[in-house]
């Protein structure tokens, strides 16, 4: 498992409210209010975990802060 340092714990805890409500609330809501069947919700539901994985990896590869070596 990756070490994360102290730039990048931070980036994932303000960014982990977006990682849960985007693939699960948008379809749920568009879900509700009639504008997608099942199936088409199930397909957001998917699409937004790819987008909230890639989100997060590259977050975490740019908030990554090089070390100096001597």
């Amino acid at each position: 498992m990756m070490k994360l340092d102290k730039e990048q714990n931070r980036v994932l805890k303000a960014i982990w409210p977006s990682m849960l409500v985007f693939p699960i609330g948008y379809p749920l809501v568009s879900w509700i209010l009639g504008k997608s069947d099942w199936k088409e919700a199930l397909l957001l539901f998917a699409g937004g975990l790819v987008v909230a994985t890639l989100m997060v990896a590259f977050y975490m590869l740019g908030s990554k802060i090089p070390k100096k070596e001597d």
